[in-house]
């Protein structure tokens, strides 16, 4: 009974070295975006920029450190499946935007 939970997760999940240097970077790059936009350090465009450049980043910190997205061949279904995620929200926000658009301007 005590093997029953006992499963090899294998090289494609991480070690409690890679969550907590995740985790590390996580909570520094929402520091520095915290800092950034409470010390109002710079102009409110240069903060929108800067702040995006930190979510860009924090995204790939969480889909590499937390959902283990790797180019290695063992992992490549995950990374094509989330290629296609990718795909399939961009199709549907550019629709969106376009319609939204488009009511706008009949509605002008």
């Amino acid at each position: 009974m005590s093997g029953l939970y006992d499963k090899d997760t294998g090289a494609a999940y991480g070690t409690h070295k890679t969550y907590i240097k995740g985790f590390v970077f996580s909570i520094v790059i929402t520091t520095i975006a915290f800092a950034l936009v409470g010390f109002k350090v710079f102009s409110p465009a240069v903060l929108c920029i800067a702040v995006a450049v930190l979510a860009i980043t924090q995204l790939f910190v969480q889909l590499v450190y937390f959902l283990h997205l790797s180019t290695d061949s063992e992992a490549r279904w995950n990374l094509v499946s989330a290629i296609f995620a990718v795909m399939v929200v961009a199709i549907i926000l550019a629709g969106t935007m376009w319609i939204m658009f488009d009511l706008y301007a009949m509605m002008m």
